[in-house]
């Protein structure tokens, strides 16, 4: 490995990198321990940036997770149309999210709101710098599949 390589990538035992990981290993805590909300509820979510996570309502299986700049609207969009904030702008049509879910369930896309409405709760944190980065590091650790 080059010297410069080792600079921006951090060598496995370097402090810093230890403690970034320390870092968003605890921000994932906290999202996860956040409380629970409905999507209907999207409306008490702060209207500040932040991390919102999308699970089914036993807990089991996390579908999704992004960071935007205002909870409410990204999750307020979620619970509106099946989608979050992400998939606008990407190239992606209005339902990629709500497709992706409804092939992960093997269920209709017309069937895909009630399931989000009747079988699902949000977490969210607000974070302000952060954010981004611990959306990252939560979708290579709970493994979101409609973040794949």
């Amino acid at each position: 490995m080059l010297p410069s390589e080792r600079i921006a990538h951090g060598r496995a035992g370097d402090p810093a990198l230890a403690s970034r990981m320390a870092h968003l290993e605890s921000m994932l805590r906290r999202l996860v321990a956040s409380p629970l909300h409905r999507l209907d509820e999207a409306d008490q979510a702060p209207a500040g940036p932040g991390v919102f996570l999308l699970s089914d309502s036993d807990q089991i299986s996390s579908y999704y997770v992004e960071s935007c700049q205002t909870l409410r609207i990204g999750i307020g969009n979620l619970a509106r149309g099946g989608q979050g904030n992400r998939s606008r702008g990407r190239g992606q049509s209005d339902s990629g999210l709500k497709a992706k879910l409804a092939e992960h369930l093997g269920i209709g896309e017309s069937r895909v709101s009630q399931y989000l409405r009747d079988h699902c709760i949000v977490r969210w944190i607000q974070l302000d710098e952060d954010a981004p980065h611990l959306a990252h590091f939560a979708i290579g650790v709970l493994r979101t599949p409609l973040n794949l």
